[in-house]
């Protein structure tokens, strides 16, 4: 009886322990399993997923883009509605890492982000839910994050629709005091998202386009050279090829010659690479491509190609790099003018001339297309983005040398579009005071700028602003503008327009604490 007792006791308590473990996971409607990690999607390293159901992680502090791991909602892949839930549950143990903590450091403190339907991780697309910091160095901490109701609002501005492929739980770095390279132990152990009451079942995902309005995405390996190194100095070693990604429009043909599309090379920030704006082949291609497949299919955006690089021109460029060699970058201008431009124009069916030609980047890769390109290739582009430029020159110098360029008199900057979180301390110092002095350059025919209301150096800024450039320069073309030359267009700047116009939404500011 006494040998029944203890085994059954020890059998209850085995089934204790597989039903605690089992609630280390993700809930949603009442069932529990598994975290799915994105497994191409997430920043940190030693990431492990235990017997127990929890995952941890290292994150690392990265100038405020401190890593994370992105998850999927269901193991499904499938998406949800975030208008269904009200709240979210969360548990998680952490500790900043021995040695890797500054001493100047804050308390840890989290970011909690949703991943929309088009999103390829954790930087591939999000929309930030809540910021909340740790009150200890380590320790657990339970938390509840309630979802605004504005929030589904948000989710479909910033990606048409409300459904929510996944989150992510990020450490947060930004202005926290930590050196890039501090480290934080984290172990999230549950997520439990609390639907609303009555709230309905959560629907398919929908954008309402076939395969036949979707573009493409393709891989380029292109031949270039280590720009840093002296021509006459260059070995073998100094030549190799490069990774990029193109986007070509739907109904693209290879093989139709006839029909050519302006193009659009799009660079990244610092510490990053090709791949961090999120485009690829997989999945449904990241948020830029869904900006870019909805705003052509619904006319709203002339088609176009897109080609997406690195931005350091040498032999440190990757692949998959950290993007944080300061002389390729600033070595860029002749990688682009040299091997980029040909290569596309030698490939893909794209038109001749520079007004057909656009060049943006965001942070790092802004004052490369301001500061690099701009003043140096200015007779191959006429359309430029500076998505949260980082400024290294005075307005005033960067006109004059433009101006005392021999070889731009009579080129125009037909289009310059301009964009920075207002909550941006590294670039709102010197922001404002650049966009006007561009206001007032004659050289530039039509400008637009737009200040994001609490963005800070960070991509929510840069989805809305690559998406706003594009519908800007890639507007469609009335009837009577097609039969136009289309080797030397405009298509930006109608011939009714005035010469100069300056479109502004917000006004540039500087939050006050």
């Amino acid at each position: 009886m006494f040998k029944k007792i203890c085994w059954t006791f020890a059998l209850s308590a085995l089934s204790f322990s597989v039903i605690k473990a089992e609630n280390f996971g993700i809930t949603l409607r009442d069932t529990t399993e598994k975290f799915s990690i994105f497994e191409e999607g997430s920043a940190a390293t030693d990431i492990v997923q235990a017997e127990d159901g929890s995952v941890s992680w290292v994150a690392t502090a990265a100038g405020g883009a401190g890593g994370g791991v992105a998850f999927y909602v269901k193991s499904t892949k499938e998406e949800i509605n975030i208008a269904n839930y009200e709240s979210i549950d969360l548990e998680i143990d952490y500790s900043a890492v021995e040695n890797k903590w500054s001493e100047e450091a804050k308390n840890p403190s989290f970011c909690f982000r949703v991943l929309p339907w088009d999103s390829t991780g954790m930087f591939g697309g999000f929309e930030d839910l809540e910021y909340f910091d740790t009150e200890a160095s380590s320790g657990t901490l339970k938390h509840t994050i309630k979802i605004p109701s504005d929030y589904a609002d948000k989710i479909i501005a910033s990606s048409d629709f409300d459904e929510v492929l996944g989150f992510a739980l990020k450490f947060n770095d930004y202005q926290r005091g930590n050196a890039d390279g501090d480290q934080l132990k984290v172990q999230l152990k549950s997520v439990k998202f609390n639907a609303k009451k009555d709230a309905v079942e959560d629907k398919a995902f929908d954008d309402g386009l076939d395969d036949s309005q979707r573009g493409t995405v393709v891989e380029i390996n292109y031949p270039t050279r280590d720009y840093t190194v002296e021509e006459s100095a260059l070995t073998d070693a100094d030549k190799y090829e490069k990774h990029g990604w193109v986007y070509l429009p739907a109904g693209y043909d290879a093989s139709d010659k006839d029909t050519k599309y302006p193009f659009f090379v799009l660079l990244h920030g610092f510490g990053q690479n090709e791949n961090t704006w999120g485009l690829s082949n997989k999945g449904r291609g990241g948020k830029i491509k869904g900006y870019m497949d909805r705003g052509m299919a619904s006319g709203e955006v002339e088609k176009f190609v897109l080609v997406v690089v690195t931005g350091v021109a040498s032999k440190n460029w990757g692949p998959n790099g950290p993007g944080n060699d300061v002389n390729g970058f600033y070595a860029f201008e002749g990688e682009f003018r040299n091997d980029i431009i040909p290569y596309i124009r030698e490939n893909f069916n794209v038109k001749e001339g520079r007004d057909n030609v656009a060049l943006a980047g965001l942070s790092m890769g802004g004052h490369q297309t301001l500061s690099i390109c701009l003043l140096e290739s200015l007779d191959l582009v006429s359309n430029f983005a500076a998505l949260s430029p980082a400024l290294f020159v005075e307005p005033d110098d960067f006109i004059a040398r433009v101006e005392n360029n021999p070889n731009y008199e009579g080129l125009k900057i037909h289009d310059l579009y301009m964009t920075c979180g207002d909550e941006d301390y590294q670039i709102m110092e010197k922001y404002p005071a650049f966009v006007e002095a561009m206001k007032t350059w004659d050289r530039i025919e039509n400008i637009k700028d737009y200040t994001y209301p609490g963005g800070t150096h960070d991509f929510p800024v840069w989805y809305h602003g690559f998406n706003d450039f594009i519908h800007m320069i890639f507007k469609e073309k009335k009837a009577e503008e097609i039969n136009d030359d289309n080797t030397n267009t405009t298509p930006v700047t109608p011939s009714n327009k005035p010469k100069k116009t300056i479109t502004k939404f917000v006004k540039c500011r500087v939050k006050k604490d």
